[in-house]
């Protein structure tokens, strides 16, 4: 066998039938050529998210993702980037914290909308979105991070699995302070993974 034989490994990921709905709309499937350091993925098609606002979210053909968008510290409680409903999710906000041309927050919320369309429950969406908020990828701000460890991530799930119902916005503002005074003591299932593969 020659020694630059390649295996071109094909990864279509389309969980769910594109559709309009309150969360938006997939255009297209990911299809995705693994490459040889098997930690990124090559787009070999466009696909794209458009928002509930109506906001197209381009994953063009030829860009690089490989899930670190979502940050690594949060994949041993809620998986991978790659594992779960949310995959697409993943794919448009990889490319979106590369480019930077849209607010951090704004490209924050955009996963959270399409971890929901993707077809992620509720809970898990908000866990997700509680994680790349306060430990994703941020641009253009200097303001300083209210949520930092692996036990205030711990605190913030515990938090949000106890008020399911809970806004984005109080995710948002929780702080370190607050969730030692809420949470003093982080249940033990806490640190087991709860990744959505229904």
């Amino acid at each position: 066998m020659p020694s630059n034989f390649r295996v071109l490994l094909i990864c279509s990921v389309a969980l769910v039938p594109s559709h309009d709905g309150p969360f938006g709309s997939f255009v297209g499937t990911v299809q995705a050529e693994w490459l040889s350091d098997n930690r990124q993925m090559r787009l070999l098609q466009d696909f794209a998210y458009i928002d509930p606002s109506g906001h197209r979210w381009d994953a063009p053909k030829g860009s690089i993702v490989d899930g670190a968008s979502i940050p690594r510290l949060a994949w041993t409680i809620i998986g991978g980037p790659f594992e779960g409903r949310y995959r697409n999710a993943s794919v448009v906000h990889d490319v979106a914290c590369v480019r930077k041309t849209q607010k951090w927050r704004d490209v924050h919320r955009m996963f959270y909308n399409a971890t929901r369309l993707g077809g992620t429950n509720s809970l898990l969406a908000k866990i997700m979105y509680g994680a790349v908020y306060h430990f994703g990828p941020r641009w253009a701000d200097t303001t300083q991070r209210l949520v930092s460890s692996k036990d205030d991530l711990l605190r913030m799930r515990q938090y949000i699995e106890d008020r399911p119902g809970v806004s984005l916005e109080s995710i948002e503002a929780l702080t370190s302070a607050e969730l030692l005074r809420l949470h003093p003591v982080i249940r033990p299932e806490m640190s087991v993974s709860m990744v959505d593969t229904t």
